[in-house]
């Protein structure tokens, strides 16, 4: 993450969360987040588009992300 984190600079906000901790578990459940890891991919407005579950290649992270940003416009 932390690769496609500076990749995304300035088109991209990553921010990671510890759902071991108060502010982790209630968006975990407001998300219906039920283990790790789990990337949720939201729109500028805050809606969610896409959910990945467990590890994913690089590539594959970058089509998600690419294809999110695309659809933002």
């Amino acid at each position: 993450m932390d690769g496609i984190k500076r990749e995304y600079r300035g088109r991209l906000n990553v921010v990671y969360l510890d759902i071991t901790r108060t502010r982790g578990e209630e968006m975990a459940r407001e998300y219906n987040i039920m283990g790790t890891p789990t990337l949720l991919l939201l729109d500028s407005e805050g809606n969610q588009v896409n959910v990945l579950r467990g590890w994913l290649s690089k590539s594959a992270l970058e089509r998600a992300v690419d294809d999110l940003l695309a659809q933002s416009g």
